[in-house]
């Protein structure tokens, strides 16, 4: 018995490794994805940032002459740098820094968060929160960003903050009414029968983006848009009030 035992606890041990392997190799696949990406995004912030000065006039080499607004509404101008490489480098990683997901910044407030009964999975919905904010106050930023290029006061990343803000908007509001009404005209689905199908899905759908199909048969289905959309962490609280709304709750 004991030999018995011993053997099934060695196959079991065995086993273990052997998915700690495979944890590990899906780990370290995941990583090299989010890091590819991270590199692709600063490459390309970099080469934005650049085109867009070298479009207005600044060269390689040049001061960098930011308008300043102070506390009494008065404009001055202000030397904070040389437009050079190590400037765009910078600058680069920091929008990468703000704007794209990393579980390095997860606070250990939130990581804190995975001991209750709630539900653990909390670091990548914070971090969604944190780089959505961050991607607005970005645009606004550069939509309003003023700097001296040859003796004139112009606005180089006005496009790309109104680029970049547009983007937000289409991603978490554009682009999931857009997949609905889309889907609604080719299957021919009203809004009646969204808002009586809601009432059927399951409990973690009830709240979602619902994308609905029809079979050959006319049977009406769904797809929860919601489970494939990094953003709708955002936007989940705004389709939860309206489907109370939609209920009858008047409780505010």
């Amino acid at each position: 018995v004991l030999n018995k035992v011993g053997a099934d606890y060695n196959g079991f041990n065995t086993f273990m490794k052997g998915l700690k392997k495979i944890q590990k190799g899906a780990q370290d696949a995941y990583t090299a994805e989010d890091d590819f990406w991270k590199i692709f995004t600063y490459l390309g912030e970099q080469a934005r940032l650049k085109n867009a000065f070298e479009a207005k006039g600044l060269q390689l080499g040049d001061d960098i002459v930011e308008v300043i607004t102070d506390a009494n509404g008065r404009k001055f101008d202000r030397k904070i740098g040389i437009f050079n490489d190590e400037y765009l480098k910078k600058q680069s990683a920091k929008l990468v820094k703000n704007n794209i997901p990393n579980y390095a910044f997860v606070s250990e407030f939130i990581k804190g968060l995975r001991q209750l009964p709630v539900g653990n999975f909390v670091a990548f919905p914070a971090e969604i929160i944190r780089t959505s904010a961050n991607i607005v106050e970005s645009a606004l930023k550069e939509i309003n960003y003023s700097t001296v290029i040859n003796g004139k006061t112009v606005n180089p990343l006005r496009g790309r903050g109104i680029q970049r803000l547009t983007g937000m908007a289409l991603t978490t509001a554009a682009l999931p009414l857009g997949t609905v009404a889309a889907a609604q005209a080719v299957y021919n689905v009203a809004d009646d029968e969204i808002d009586a199908m809601r009432r059927y899905v399951a409990d973690w759908s009830k709240n979602s983006v619902l994308v609905p199909f029809k079979d050959e048969d006319g049977k009406l289905s769904y797809i929860d848009f919601s489970h494939l959309n990094a953003y709708d962490t955002v936007t989940r609280p705004i389709q939860t009030v309206l489907n109370a709304v939609n209920s009858g709750r008047s409780d505010e």
